[in-house]
């Protein structure tokens, strides 16, 4: 065998232009080039199945431009200005639009093209697809806020809860000595109904906030959610339908039942809630090797994922960065502090939880914990 270092007599001559080619076409990132009015001329095969065109409605006909979302195309143009300007551009992220509306984070990387007399001929650029890097370091801005949170609630949530202890404490003693007929009675009654209710908020923070899991032990996936499924089942509202698959069988985690069933019990709470005129929630679990659902997210060995999910109103992207956050809500009703409380668990355990969700569909929530034994079928 000859290397492929090696000149070969008997190879054409072609083959390093069409080896050229094809990497052109067929490079990690998407390559092009625009002429000096900034239509394309040139486009490789990946950058054109990002967008979702093919190259004769592009070639000749489109510009930098109408590849781009609305909001990116000042950015662009004054990209494009300095590069005529310095020579070159990098780092700068802007919106690429695909044929069917879709928007995804592209860095470009650009550089002016002159013709041998130093006339300005147009651009060529690369553009790296950086999804994943964003939403890499958006889970990371929230872990960060949502463990400052964490720190914040853990040291206030004490003593709030001695200060409400007394005031509940004098509301009683109160309603004790006074007669039911006295109107300071109703007041001191609406006090201690105010203290109770403020009370369960700071539990509920302690929950979040606390740092140490509850006592925990080898506990099967699949088998702790059959025994949970009738409950599930009977609490659910008329009009939503609950779907359970269980796919986790023989996997292990060590847990905490109680505060394991806490989170599966907000979770569902709050799928049925998203569906006020009725829908389907499902809930999954499965074996994942590697990273899972969000391949943003390194690699963790071999976890559980037990996932919820709901027909109802979704979630708009603008609050998903929000929705683990303390007496965050987008409901009339409810303390914000449900999947608060599912996110502390979670990290008490070990696990990590990831979000889904698209406005008018519905909304997943993926909670993932690490496996401590799997029996191979």
């Amino acid at each position: 065998m000859t290397s492929p270092l090696v000149p070969d007599p008997d190879r054409p001559h072609h083959e390093p232009l069409e080896r050229a080619l094809d990497l052109f076409e067929h490079a990690p990132v998407g390559l092009w080039e625009a002429d000096s009015a900034g239509i394309l001329v040139a486009i490789n095969q990946t950058l054109l199945r990002w967008v979702g065109r093919n190259q004769g409605e592009v070639i000749g006909q489109a510009t930098v431009e109408t590849l781009l979302g609305s909001d990116s195309v000042p950015a662009w143009r004054a990209a494009a200005d300095r590069c005529r300007l310095d020579g070159q551009v990098e780092g700068i992220v802007l919106l690429w639009c695909g044929a069917d509306g879709r928007q995804f984070p592209g860095e470009i990387m650009a550089t002016a093209v002159y013709d041998p007399r130093g006339m300005f001929r147009g651009w060529r650029g690369c553009v790296r697809d950086v999804t994943q890097e964003q939403v890499w370091r958006q889970q990371q801005l929230q872990e960060r806020t949502l463990e400052a949170i964490e720190g914040l609630a853990s040291g206030v949530a004490h003593k709030f809860n001695n200060l409400l202890q007394v005031m509940q404490g004098y509301a009683e003693l109160g309603l004790i000595t006074l007669e039911s007929a006295n109107p300071v009675h109703g007041y001191l009654a609406r006090i201690k109904e105010a203290a109770q209710r403020a009370a369960s908020l700071v539990q509920g923070l302690v929950a979040f906030s606390r740092r140490q899991a509850g006592r925990r032990r080898p506990l099967e996936m699949d088998v702790f959610l059959d025994q949970l499924s009738g409950r599930l089942r009977r609490a659910v509202p008329a009009g939503v339908d609950l779907q359970i698959s269980l796919g986790a069988t023989g996997a292990r985690v060590l847990a905490d039942t109680a505060s394991l069933e806490q989170v599966i019990w907000h979770l569902v709470v709050n799928a049925w809630e998203a569906m006020p005129h009725g829908g389907t929630v499902v809930l999954e679990t499965r074996v994942v090797h590697g990273n899972g659902h969000d391949v943003a997210v390194p690699a963790s060995g071999t976890t559980v994922c037990l996932s919820v999910s709901d027909t109802g109103v979704g979630i708009p992207p603008g609050m998903l960065g929000k929705i683990f956050e303390p007496f965050f809500t987008t409901k009339d009703t409810g303390s914000g502090l449900g999947l608060a409380v599912v996110w502390g668990v979670v990290k008490q355990h070990g696990g990590r939880v990831e979000v889904s969700s698209q406005p008018h569909t519905g909304t997943t929530v993926y909670i993932y914990l690490p496996v401590e034994h799997l029996q191979e079928p």
